[in-house]
């Protein structure tokens, strides 16, 4: 079976090289075949020294379970970029300035609330509900939650002002809101959850975080794209997207469970972020680790590989695979895995 795989990885290396990308697109490549080597081992050997351990956070996805794990494999203390206000929740560093940043928001309340699926302390469920009613704060009257801060993106160096937006946030505000429905049947976490969905499923020209695979090729317009940045062309950072699909998932159950609509959006914009993912999934291997973003196709910049991305790559596969049963998420689960395992 491994063998199998390996025989994968070394075809889609050759055609990355080659400058032949899967469907039909054509890349000319920039790299060669030794530089993309060298920049796969270094990534490897970076993922060694920090003793990165996918399996952590790997299970079966429950949408009213401990997200990812969170709740035994995350905790929270202040560091130089890390501080709590006097609600204990936390506050990033930019700048000069700590600010509240809604994916570590979320990120916090997914954490508080995994705890309390194992241990059942009131006080960790009133941490959740703290952060969760942050969250609404922070919700615009569009559902958007948006960045009050400045902040440089590495692929362009443009400067996005304070607004600025991205679908990750509105995907993992989809997974909080579900979960406290959940524990409260307050109706506040419905309307929260549904205006977000309508503000996701926004096409990026009329300022919302839904884009296409136009920028990969114009025969794949077709397939939609839930940015995590927003940027021209498109950068498709795949583990904001793997974020946002799971939120909708969450997003699908909560409607179909809780709200009498004859439409599931949620639902909808799930299925087809599914059939885009099997479609582009192959993009993001260059032979030995994913890459982080499609940088390196649509900027024509260095691939970018991080180690934690690519360990949060296979546990996000691994949970789509477990609500979907679609193959494709499975193999790729396990070439990605075999990267690190070996």
């Amino acid at each position: 079976m491994k063998k199998k795989y390996y025989i994968t990885a070394l075809l889609i290396f050759v055609f990355t090289i080659l400058g032949v990308v899967h469907f039909g697109f054509v890349a000319k490549a920039k790299y060669s075949s030794l530089e993309y080597e060298k920049i796969v081992n270094d990534s490897l050997l970076e993922y060694k020294k920090r003793g990165i351990n996918y399996h952590i956070r790997q299970q079966d996805y429950d949408p009213f379970g401990d997200y990812l794990n969170y709740g035994v494999s995350i905790s929270y203390r202040e560091t130089e970029k890390i501080t709590f206000d006097e609600k204990n929740i936390p506050k990033v560093k930019y700048g000069e300035n700590f600010y509240y940043n809604p994916v570590t928001v979320a990120q916090y309340a997914l954490t508080k609330y995994g705890q309390y699926m194992h241990i059942g302390m009131e006080s960790t469920k009133e941490q959740f509900l703290i952060a969760t009613n942050k969250l609404l704060d922070m919700q615009d009257e569009l559902g958007a939650f948006r960045y009050v801060f400045p902040w440089k993106y590495y692929l362009t160096g443009e400067i996005y002002t304070p607004g600025w937006i991205s679908g990750m946030a509105q995907g993992q505000a989809l997974s909080v809101l579900g979960r406290a429905y959940y524990l409260t049947n307050d109706k506040k976490y419905l309307e929260a959850g549904n205006k977000a969905v309508k503000f996701l499923i926004t096409p990026i020209e009329k300022g919302g975080t839904m884009s296409t695979l136009k920028d990969l090729d114009p025969s794949l317009a077709e397939y939609i794209f839930f940015e995590e940045y927003i940027s021209t062309p498109n950068n498709y950072t795949l583990n904001g997207y793997m974020f946002t699909l799971l939120g909708l998932y969450d997003w699908k159950i909560v409607t179909k469970k809780y709200q009498k609509q004859r439409i599931n959006l949620a639902e909808t914009y799930f299925d087809l972020g599914i059939d885009t993912l099997v479609r582009i999934l192959p993009y993001y291997d260059i032979g030995g680790f994913s890459t982080y973003d499609l940088g390196h196709i649509t900027f024509g910049k260095k691939p970018h590989l991080v180690g934690g991305y690519h360990a949060a790559h296979i546990n996000l596969l691994h949970a789509l695979y477990s609500i979907t049963n679609n193959k494709a998420l499975k193999e790729f689960e396990i070439l990605w895995s075999s990267y690190v395992d070996k």
